[in-house]
């Protein structure tokens, strides 16, 4: 298999780096530059991770293509950035793949959104350029395997996940938090989860704000909430929880939004990486904000009550990989020997 991978987590970096790794990396690898020469891209990114598949006929030429290109942008933020990283290559790649799109890799434990992530990123390479055959092959089949694990084991049953995480948040802060204002930035899948479950939880002053105007629409017609155009998107200041969820490259928000006027206390959430919210505003005393890493901190229970439907999800993963790893041999071994003879 000619794909490899080169990437970062939340296990391994913090979010100050990722947020980082994830700019560059957009701007180098995202789905319009995804071929540079004989080098072909697929870049995959979240809150949690941001990762470089990478296809060519030498995949330890390609791997220092990137790391040079990493190094170049990347020394001036952290001289030690590369030690972050982890790389995989061949069978080892699709492995990591298998599990990442399984959610076995999640920092939230067989979360769901990153199936479609995974598709995503795929479909978007593809509509740029015509992937190599393997490239095809681990995606297609990661995302096979990824659907397998969810529909036989109950992994996302009976436990805490982000939207509790969310709401436990709230909790804490705010006395009747049903009876705040909730401001939602972006229509991220991330976000419009947590906004479901808000609805469901006899949330009512809930309102969505979007750079595009469809998304939103689309997002107020389903859930009958109210819209706050992107270009009064300074008027956050008038609710109490907002909850961020985009992929904008920059701070969305600030302290000079609320200059020379006194506020309520507010609970800012950003979900975003890289990060919406500009972490000073975490020193005014009338906020209180909690990014994505300090969210996750409140999950980690959930895999230690997993442990046992986990290990089950590996070993499923394990021998579906092998299995499509086996397939892939003798498919490779035939088309060989049908050259070889014509």
């Amino acid at each position: 298999m000619r794909i490899g991978v080169i990437g970062i987590n939340h296990k391994m970096a913090d979010l100050k780096l990722r947020e980082s790794f994830a700019i560059i990396c957009q701007q180098r690898f995202g789905s319009s530059q995804s071929t540079h020469g004989h080098h072909t891209f697929v870049l995959l990114t979240t809150c949690n991770r941001t990762e470089v598949y990478f296809s060519s006929s030498v995949l330890a030429e390609t791997h220092s293509y990137i790391i040079n290109i990493l190094r170049r942008d990347l020394d001036n933020i952290e001289e030690t950035f590369d030690q972050k990283l982890y790389s995989y290559f061949g069978h080892d790649c699709f492995n990591h793949l298998c599990r990442v799109t399984s959610g076995l890799d999640s920092a939230i434990v067989a979360e769901t959104e990153i199936q479609g992530q995974v598709k995503n990123a795929y479909e978007s390479a593809m509509q740029y350029l015509c992937l190599p055959r393997d490239v095809h092959f681990v995606f297609q089949k990661a995302l096979k395997i990824g659907k397998k694990i969810r529909t036989e084991l109950p992994l996302g049953r009976g436990v805490p996940d982000l939207e509790h995480a969310v709401l436990n948040a709230g909790f804490h802060i705010f006395v009747e938090p049903e009876k705040t204002k909730v401001l939602f930035v972006g229509s991220s899948e991330i976000n419009r989860k947590v906004l479901s479950f808000m609805k469901g939880k006899n949330f009512h002053d809930l309102t969505i704000c979007n750079r595009s105007h469809e998304p939103a629409r689309a997002v107020s017609e389903k859930y009958r909430i109210p819209i706050l155009e992107w270009s009064n998107i300074s008027q956050w200041v008038d609710f109490d929880w907002i909850i961020f969820g985009t992929k904008s490259p920059k701070h969305l928000i600030s302290k000079e939004d609320f200059a020379g006027r006194s506020i309520d206390h507010k609970l800012i959430i950003d979900l975003s990486v890289p990060r919406n919210v500009k972490p000073s505003l975490s020193k005014d005393a009338n906020i209180t904000l909690l990014n994505i890493d300090q969210i996750n901190q409140t999950l980690k229970i959930r895999r230690k009550r997993m442990t046992h439907l986990l290990s089950h999800a590996e070993d499923i993963v394990h021998n579906a990989t092998q299995r499509q790893i086996d397939l892939f041999n003798e498919r490779e071994i035939k088309r060989r020997q049908i050259l070889a003879t014509g």
